[in-house]
């Protein structure tokens, strides 16, 4: 801890602000204080050579730009952790490291975006309005259960943060580690709050398991993240099948679909459960799963 102390690199007042240690959301009290302090750390740095980041606390998200990415901070706090006294030591190059890791490719807590993703219009549209429609069609129902809805229209995504009730084998916060879910049958030293390095290996990057009880309320707020561009790559395919729908009818018609299914285009900062498909499906309009 002081080896990375004395080689952190001070920031003006903006950037400071975005990587305060606040500890009170689910993903960073799935670390120890001081792991939660050499991982904010290791996010400003990185954010300090010019990898521009924004930090969604709240919504569990980080956003990259160049190239533009979204990453569930649950899932890359896990992965921080699981690096042990090594990311104490060296927090900066073990999140420059992770980064190119799970930045590489999609997967669960991770979404890819589409630069220019929308630079003329489609039915009169341009991306403003596009961003809006999608949005008001999405969050247009009031449905309990939404903590949070926000857009991005220059990156293309939409996020919509739930907080839905869990299921009994679910629990309240399914873990991820190196890219997985910690099994169901963990037993308590594999908690979500502790820096473990013998859950997972980083190869495990991707896969799924069961998911384990434990965590608090807040750590129950789980995000959709909507990749806007594939949105309107299935708003095409639909207009060419119905040229006479409006264009409300269309994202109501595409929309449930893309949600229910769970993408290519969507992915959630946490494994969703069924209630939070329903809260989010009961935002569109649409009667429940399909």
């Amino acid at each position: 801890m002081v080896v990375w102390w004395l080689r952190r690199d001070t920031v003006g007042g903006d950037a400071a602000d975005q990587f305060e240690v606040e500890r009170k959301w689910g993903w960073e009290l799935r670390l120890t204080p001081e792991g939660q302090a050499a991982f904010m750390e290791g996010l400003r740095a990185y954010n300090d050579a010019g990898n521009r980041l924004a930090v969604v606390g709240e919504q569990g998200v980080l956003t990259t730009y160049d190239p533009p990415r979204l990453i569930s901070l649950h899932l890359l706090a896990d992965v921080f952790a699981a690096r042990g006294d090594a990311a104490l030591h060296d927090p900066q190059e073990t999140v420059a490291a992770l980064m190119d890791r799970l930045a590489g490719a999609e997967r669960p807590g991770v979404l890819h975006l589409r630069p220019g993703w929308l630079s003329g219009e489609v039915d009169g549209m341009d991306r403003a309005r596009f961003t809006e429609a999608v949005r008001d069609c999405v969050c247009g129902a009031q449905a309990e259960g939404v903590v949070s809805r926000s857009v991005d229209e220059a990156v293309g995504v939409l996020r919509v943060a739930v907080l839905g009730e869990p299921s009994a084998a679910q629990g309240e916060e399914p873990a991820h580690v190196n890219g997985r879910l910690v099994p169901e049958t963990a037993g308590p030293g594999t908690a979500v709050a502790n820096d473990r390095t013998d859950v997972a290996t980083d190869e495990a990057l991707g896969q799924d398991a069961p998911p384990v009880p434990g965590g608090t309320p807040s750590g129950r707020v789980n995000t959709m993240m909507l990749d806007l561009a594939r949105v309107l790559d299935r708003y095409r395919e639909a207009r060419g099948k119905e040229p006479g729908a409006t264009p409300e009818a269309l994202l109501r018609e595409v929309l449930p679909r893309l949600i229910a299914s769970g993408g290519p285009g969507l992915t959630w900062t946490r494994p969703p459960s069924q209630d939070d498909l329903r809260i989010v499906l009961a935002g569109t309009g649409a009667p429940g799963l399909r």
